[in-house]
């Protein structure tokens, strides 16, 4: 198909899905320390067998930037059913029932439900480790099939994975230890996608905490020095115990 007439049916294209205001979102994320979560917002007895409005595009986040800057919606939008993503109670949630981890490489593995044609790729991400007060680009290294959001898949599932940039500490939530990772398409109804919410490696978290532990038991040790003298010709000495 030549490019002018290519371009045509892409115009003609969101034009008509403008109207029927088709969707994708990321209904799983699934951790490297197999912990299974899903985007803020998802509601899990949503069908997801079929394509029309109702009810299969009730919880997909539609995630605009100019809503985000007049606060009308907080940094991960709104969905039908349940209205401004708040990304406080999101992340409370998500951390009572456990966060799923990145891998040690800082990739998150999600799966992306398109709901109908104007819900595909190609996604972009970026990740916040604040609670959302700040993002940062991800880097995406499997994507949803898709030219500017469309294609004519529908009521199918993708995986999408983005690697959270290097040396980022998650500092979010409740217990200080979430990241938010952010993901949409450019689709002009939309755009639609979600946030989603994960820890740092478990290598990573681990690391601060046996730095703590060596650094007790150097203590420990040192404190056991004062403690047994040797007898003898080499009184006086102290040695560890």
């Amino acid at each position: 198909m030549p490019t002018s007439s290519r371009s045509l049916s892409l115009v003609l294209l969101s034009i008509f899905f403008l109207r029927v205001s088709a969707h994708g979102t990321i209904t799983a994320v699934t951790g490297a320390n197999g912990v299974q979560g899903a985007g803020f917002g998802i509601i899990a007895s949503t069908p997801r067998d079929g394509s029309s409005p109702n009810p299969f595009e009730q919880d997909t986040s539609v995630i605009r930037d100019k809503e985000i800057a007049s606060g009308k919606t907080g940094p991960c939008g709104s969905t039908k059913a349940g209205g401004n993503n708040d990304v406080a109670s999101q992340l409370a949630a998500a951390s009572s029932a456990g966060l799923p981890s990145a891998a040690a490489d800082g990739t998150v593995t999600m799966t992306v439900h398109q709901v109908n044609q104007d819900g595909a790729g190609p996604y972009k991400c970026d990740v916040s480790a604040d609670g959302g007060n700040t993002f940062t680009a991800a880097t995406v290294s499997q994507n949803v099939p898709g030219f500017a959001g469309l294609s004519l898949a529908k009521a199918t599932d993708f995986q999408l994975v983005a690697q959270m940039p290097a040396g980022m500490a998650c500092t979010g939530g409740p217990n200080g230890d979430a990241c938010i990772m952010r993901c949409r398409n450019p689709a002009l109804a939309g755009p639609f996608g979600s946030c989603v919410a994960v820890t740092n490696a478990a290598s990573a978290a681990a690391a601060p905490a046996a730095a703590a532990a060596g650094g007790a038991a150097a203590k420990k040790h040192k404190k056991r020095l004062t403690l047994s003298r040797v007898a003898g010709k080499r009184a006086g000495y102290w040695i560890a115990a």
